[in-house]
């Protein structure tokens, strides 16, 4: 082998184990790197600010893309045209506010209206307020009619006069309202079911009769105690021909109210003392006293759609007709319920009731009632109503139901017969007046109203009924005048109100219609026991009571005003063998002020 060629391969030998050497050095060194930790330390250094850097202009970031579109200036020219104005500006001041007028309130009023028949009417009244809690209210009323009708044999002048008193203190707690009044209504027996042809009789009778009806009555009411109410009523009655009558009721009212329910007591005791000077038949003085004693308690609810009322009323009467029987137990039950949509509210209304029947209460109704009637109180165990109530607009109510009602004792007015005397002139012993006769009458029927509202204080009501009746003692052995229902009309009818029309003028009307009827009399012959005489039943035909007035406000204090009554012009109204005045005319004025202490 050359030489140089054994050279060179030794040298590539040395040069191969140096560069083993070097790797396997590399490898050791690279590997002894990578087990060192390697730490961060952050040093942070306060920013301490400097006045000089308030006024640096920051610059902002330019957005460098090439779908954006930049934005082109507009320019815009404005050319003037000329135009003929006729606008001129108005030059004034601006308007100032002027508060609404308010019309006038005065605490008195003075009317005088005269009319046909010799008709009177004079009427004062004043409400006097003390202070802000204190009123007095006190009235003056005479409303006569001074000429006689030209066909009656006897006087038909009647008149009524009126006096009243009353005082109000109201607060946030209490409310107290006392009264005294004095009523006194002139009348006439003038109704003779045959002429008196006796001219002794004629020239010494005086057929008027004056009824005086004095109460004082006093009411109190609370709103936060559990005594609710104090009521007291009294009443006296008097007339021509020695009748004293004297009334007494005395009521409290305790509730509790537990959650959205309230409980009731009621009690209330009622006394009657009535003393005629001769009763009709007998010709002895007549004395009659009764009272009860009523303890009511009941629970109510009257929020939300369901609301209801139940309970019971136990009665103690007091006097001889109470003998056999002196406990009577009413139920006292209401219930109603108003759906979450439509406008038909269903109700039920069960009660019972004892009437304390006076001669007050009747000449109310009658006032052609003979002073010395037998005198008796109603029972009514139960009365049931079952309907709807509804409101089709604002103000707008409609209610129909059905009842029935059972009546012990319920009164019917009969003519007394004739009972003459020459020597004893008693005006209302001639057929002309009436005595009570009492039933167990059943009703069942429909009653109906309507009723409306308006803003501008116009109001209007009507209401209907009509009744069928039964007796329960009734036999094939009953006379007639025992099952015949008299001056009990079937059906009823009453419609009032008061609408404005315009700013100044208002009318008012009451229209009032009772259907055919049944009366009783009896049929007198001379020297015949009056408890004997026979009892004949007549017809009465129906009548309609047409009353209409307009009035007209000249200005805040003056008014006129005219009455019309009887429009139809019927010549009988309700009672037999009492003709009425016919149509009925009165122009009057009316006059407000103010009366200052």
């Amino acid at each position: 082998m050359h030489p140089l060629t054994l050279t060179v391969l030794k040298m590539n030998k040395y040069l191969a184990l140096l560069g083993i050497v070097l790797t396997a050095f590399l490898a050791h060194g690279q590997v002894v790197k990578d087990t060192i930790e390697v730490q961060e330390i952050t040093v942070i250094k306060s920013y301490t600010p400097s006045l000089q850097d308030v006024f640096k202009l920051r610059e902002s970031p330019t957005l460098i893309d090439s779908i954006g579109a930049t934005k082109k200036e507009v320019t815009v020219e404005i050319s003037s045209v000329p135009v003929a104005s006729t606008f001129v500006p108005t030059k004034g001041t601006a308007r100032k506010l002027q508060p609404k007028r308010s019309a006038p309130q005065f605490n008195s009023k003075a009317t005088l209206g005269f009319g046909n028949f010799n008709q009177l009417l004079l009427e004062y009244n004043t409400n006097y307020a003390i202070d802000r809690r204190q009123s007095l209210d006190w009235l003056v009323y005479f409303n006569g009619l001074l000429k006689t009708l030209e066909d009656q044999t006897l006087d038909t002048r009647q008149g009524a006069m009126m006096l009243n008193l009353s005082h109000q203190y109201a607060t946030t707690k209490r409310n107290a309202i006392s009264q005294i009044n004095f009523r006194q209504h002139q009348q006439s027996f003038y109704g003779l079911r045959e002429p008196l042809t006796d001219a002794f009789i004629l020239e010494n009778i005086n057929p008027k009769q004056k009824l005086n009806y004095l109460s004082v009555n006093s009411t109190w009411q609370w709103y936060e105690p559990v005594v609710k109410k104090l009521a007291l009523h009294t009443y006296l009655t008097t007339d021509r021909f020695g009748t004293t009558e004297v009334e007494v009721d005395f009521s409290t009212k305790f509730q509790l109210v537990l959650g959205n329910v309230a409980l009731t007591l009621l009690p209330e005791i009622t006394y009657l003392t009535t003393q005629f000077s001769e009763d009709f038949y007998s010709r002895e003085e007549v004395k009659y006293t009764s009272g009860n004693g009523r303890l009511s308690f009941f629970a109510s609810k009257i929020n939300g759609k369901f609301k209801f009322k139940a309970g019971a009323s136990a009665v103690l009467g007091l006097g001889d007709e109470f003998e056999e029987n002196n406990l009577f137990i009413y139920p006292t039950l209401a219930l109603s319920y108003l759906p979450a949509k439509g406008n038909f509210a269903p109700f039920l209304n069960v009660k019972g009731q004892l009437n304390q029947n006076s001669f007050r209460s009747f000449t109310h109704e009658n006032p052609y009632t003979a002073p010395g009637i037998a005198l008796q109180a109603s029972s009514i165990p139960m009365y049931i109503q079952l309907g709807t109530r509804s409101k089709f607009f604002s103000g707008w109510e409609f209610q129909w139901n059905l009842y029935y009602q059972q009546n012990d004792q319920h009164p019917l007015y009969r003519n007394l017969g004739r009972a003459i005397d020459r020597t004893n002139i008693v005006p209302y012993r001639y057929g002309n007046a009436f005595e009570t006769q009492y039933a167990s009458i059943a009703s069942q029927g429909v009653e109906a109203q309507l009723s409306a509202a308006f803003k501008n204080g116009g109001r209007l009501q009507f209401s209907a009924r009509y009744s069928d009746y039964s007796f329960e003692e009734e036999s094939e052995n009953s006379l007639i005048h025992h099952i015949t229902p008299f001056n009990l009309p079937q059906l009823s009818l009453l419609f009032n109100g008061t609408i404005k029309i315009g700013q100044k003028m208002y009318t008012q009307w009451y229209i009032k219609h009772l259907g055919a009827r049944k009366n009783a009399y009896r049929l007198n012959f001379l020297e015949q026991n009056l408890e004997n005489a026979p009892v004949e039943i007549e017809e009465l035909p129906a009548f309609s009571q047409i009353d209409l007035e307009l009035q007209y406000q000249f200005n805040e204090r003056w008014e006129i005003f005219l009455q019309g009554k009887n429009l139809a012009n019927e010549q009988q109204y309700q009672w037999s063998n009492y003709p009425v005045y016919g149509t009925q005319l009165l122009l009057g004025m009316r006059y407000n002020f103010d009366l200052a202490f």
